[in-house]
């Protein structure tokens, strides 16, 4: 989720992403310590999107994967062909905002690389019955019950397509969220819990970003990723 004066990237949970984005999901009244003592390679998969207006960025997208969670609980609609932002009952939704950048310069005459650091909150919100979602409406992401709040950096990394269309990019983002609430709600008949307080996460995400204005900087970024929880930071 990055952007240089430039791009903008998650992711993204998102992208976010997206964009992310999370810690694995478990009933709540028998696990107290959720991934600091069996971390998980991929205990959240995610999409999402990210969009960029100045150094102000947003991220949001939904949960396709958990960890100890069938998928079809997931999602309202057990038709695995049918599995998209509206059926979806975890989604995500981030505020960040660009702290530093940086760009690598010619060969060739362009920049060809772009560092993007930014930090702000990620919130995961749960719905019984999803609403109408949508990706060109930000905020039906950021609906139902906050289930999980956190603060996340972000690091995205954007390579040019330089020689082709520089306005356009391959992005890949890095990023840690610590956890700061998690509340119970109930999913596929048990009560369960995203996280708990002091969570620290892992997450990476990758995509593609497109710049739709250079001046002042706006562009959005699709993506897709995976976090995993690293230990108990405390923060």
């Amino acid at each position: 989720m990055r952007r240089v004066l430039w791009f903008g990237l998650l992711p993204t949970v998102g992208a976010l992403a997206a964009m992310f984005v999370g810690a694995q999901l478990a009933p709540a009244d028998e696990r107290v310590d959720l991934g600091d003592d069996r971390p998980l390679l991929s205990s959240i998969e995610f999409v999402g999107r990210s969009e960029q207006v100045g150094s102000s960025e947003t991220h949001f997208g939904y949960i396709t994967h958990l960890a100890g969670v069938d998928d079809a609980e997931l999602f309202s609609d057990a038709n695995p062909a049918a599995r998209n932002e509206t059926t979806a009952h975890l989604s995500f939704f981030a505020t960040t905002t660009v702290e530093q950048n940086f760009m690598v310069l010619p060969p060739p005459a362009v920049p060809s690389l772009f560092d993007v650091d930014s930090s702000g909150t990620l919130t995961f919100y749960f719905t019984e019955t999803p609403p109408a979602r949508s990706f060109a409406t930000p905020t039906s992401f950021a609906t139902g019950d906050a289930v999980a709040s956190n603060t996340v950096r972000l690091q995205d990394v954007v390579a040019a397509l330089v020689g082709v269309d520089p306005s356009r990019g391959v992005i890949d983002g890095d990023g840690q969220l610590c956890q700061q609430s998690a509340t119970p709600f109930r999913l596929g008949g048990e009560v369960r819990r995203l996280g708990q307080n002091g969570l620290l996460q892992k997450f990476s995400s990758h995509g593609w970003t497109v710049r739709t204005s250079p001046s002042p900087p706006q562009s959005f970024t699709h993506f897709g990723g995976h976090t995993a929880p690293v230990g108990d930071a405390r923060c």
